[in-house]
């Protein structure tokens, strides 16, 4: 008759079953699991190939929520009984031989920590995953940067319990990592993309690390890098069709964002000077407080300008003619938003001085300029346009730009560069 190897039943109550590994050959009878009846939790004995502990100091394996199936990142060995899978094995030789735990129990949903008092380290699916899904990224070639990085998860999972490790630099690690590169700027991450940023900043403060000419190219390649990024951004937006305030604060975050814009496409040393500008408006009930988009300012003259954002998708004439086939007259969003950044210049100039009492950047308002953005010049139909053109050059108090008009400034802009 063959020895028996496997798994025993060998003692049951109402709350607990309990399983025994026995190898008859090995002469092996030790505990190796209890399931419990009345709760969702099962506990397994980690069993080492010739029988006892798996672990130096890890006991047992506590599992709570799983409905009787083992967590993500645990596996059972017919020769090894219970224990992390292959992917954890070096997280569970970390814990075993650095960390004074007994137990570890993982439950569904539940906290991520470390009992220091009663030795138990606390998991849940989440942390499994996370640790699985890094374990995969190790390599046993890289040992010093295993453990390196170990410790790292483990001061992202127990910050109070366990400190952040000191990083070490290892000569000829980026060669070996970018000797092995593709050369395709996608397999960046923007971990990585941060990391080179950073790298690249400190070392262009070290006099010595790069030429003058070579810092000049790099400039030039970055300066042309940054432009394109920005007129794919800028493409992306006006490709939208759906217009609404969510399309209108897009607008305003992106030129935010790229304000050097302003500067370039306004032919005046222009900065952003302050965006939702408070510029008076208020009446005795400090009601009706009125805000600009984007106050710009010319920093040679200090003299601010008024720039009002509509949408691409803003509609800029009539589509019916007002007299015959070709008198055309602007909409009533067109004629708001001119309106509307007149009366907050006239609002400013009101109360100028009570407004550059209460700051300490130096302002000036002389005869300031008003701008609105808005539209697109492209949707109009050849009668439309002349009589766009002929509304906006008669326009002397707001100057009228359309988004189309914009994004070809700027690409003219990037072909400057370029020479």
């Amino acid at each position: 008759m063959a020895s028996f190897i496997g798994e025993r039943q060998v003692k049951e109550t109402t709350k607990v079953i309990t399983l025994n590994y026995i190898d008859q050959d090995k002469k092996i009878n030790q505990l190796s699991a209890e399931i419990f009846k009345t709760i969702d939790q099962i506990i397994h004995y980690p069993r080492g190939f010739n029988g006892g502990s798996k672990y130096k100091k890890i006991e047992r394996f506590t599992y709570k929520g799983f409905k009787n199936q083992l967590p993500v990142g645990i596996v059972k060995s017919s020769a090894i009984g219970y224990g992390f899978t292959r992917q954890l094995k070096k997280f569970g030789e970390f814990v075993d031989n650095h960390l004074d735990v007994k137990e570890i129990i993982i439950e569904k949903g539940g906290k991520i920590e470390i009992d220091t008092k009663n030795k138990i380290l606390y998991l849940n699916e989440h942390a499994l995953k996370y640790l699985k899904d890094s374990s995969e990224q190790l390599s046993d070639r890289y040992r010093v940067s295993n453990n390196l990085l170990l410790q790292e998860q483990l001061n992202k999972l127990f910050p109070k319990a366990y400190k952040k490790p000191t990083k070490k630099y290892k000569s000829n690690s980026i060669f070996d990592a970018l000797s092995k590169w593709s050369g395709n700027i996608n397999d960046f991450s923007i971990e990585d993309q941060t990391s080179l940023q950073d790298l690249f900043e400190k070392l262009t403060l070290t006099p010595s690390f790069f030429s003058a000419s070579s810092l000049a190219k790099t400039k030039e390649i970055i300066d042309s890098s940054y432009i394109k990024q920005t007129l794919d951004e800028f493409r992306t937006l006006i490709a939208i069709k759906t217009d609404g305030d969510r399309l209108e604060a897009k607008w305003q975050e992106f030129l935010h964002k790229h304000s050097w814009i302003f500067s370039a496409i306004f032919t005046q040393p222009v900065i952003l000077f302050k965006r939702e500008a408070y510029v008076g408006g208020k009446n005795m009930d400090n009601k009706d407080g009125k805000f600009n988009d984007f106050l710009l300012q010319n920093t040679l003259s200090e003299n601010v300008t008024f720039l009002e954002i509509k949408t691409h998708k803003t509609d800029l004439m009539e589509e019916k003619p007002y007299r015959g086939s070709d008198v055309f007259a602007i909409t009533k969003d067109l004629s708001g938003a001119i309106g509307q950044v007149l009366n907050q210049r006239d609002n400013f100039q009101k109360e100028y001085y009570t407004l550059k009492g209460k700051s300490d950047d130096p302002v000036k308002t002389l005869n300031s300029k008003c701008i609105v953005l808005v539209g697109d010049i492209n949707s109009l139909n050849k009668k439309q346009k002349d009589a766009f053109e002929l509304f906006r050059s008669n326009s002397k108090d707001a100057e009228i730009l359309t988004f189309s008009e914009l994004l070809q400034k700027i690409e003219a802009f990037q072909t400057l560069l370029s020479i």
